[in-house]
């Protein structure tokens, strides 16, 4: 009975994960990355919530590897987030805004958009950390 629960859970989520993957329109999909801000222009409101979360997620996950710098701004930017109360529909919005606002920024990927943005918009709180651990401000 468990097994077979677990079973079920499985093949929903896999639905739901094609399902969401069906959401992106053709022209959004450049072997499974937004290249972009014309692709990223072509998705889905809820493809666009969808992608961008990945990016925040993989953005902000401190690495073994990270050096020190990287890592206060990684946390920095996650504090800012929550600080701001920023969902993933806000993050979608600030990237479609940078791509229409600045259309010489449509050759760049939706990650650099995310990086530069969110370093703008956070710099108050990426400082304070830098700060605290003894970092020059930028």
């Amino acid at each position: 009975m468990v097994a077979m629960s677990r079973t079920v859970r499985r093949l929903t989520r896999g639905a739901l994960v094609l399902g969401g993957l069906a959401a992106i329109s053709g022209a959004a999909m450049a072997d499974g990355y937004i290249n972009s801000g014309d692709a990223w222009l072509a998705m889905a409101p809820e493809a666009k919530m969808a992608y961008v979360q990945g990016v925040n997620d993989t953005s902000n996950f401190i690495y073994v590897n990270d050096d020190l710098a990287t890592a206060i701004v990684k946390v920095a930017r996650t504090r800012c987030l929550i600080e701001s109360k920023t969902t993933p529909n806000i993050l979608a919005d600030i990237i479609t805004n940078a791509y229409t606002k600045q259309p010489a920024l449509k050759s760049r990927p939706p990650m650099v958009i995310y990086v530069m943005r969110l370093g703008e918009i956070c710099r108050p709180v990426i400082n304070q950390e830098r700060t605290r651990m003894g970092l020059p401000a930028l």
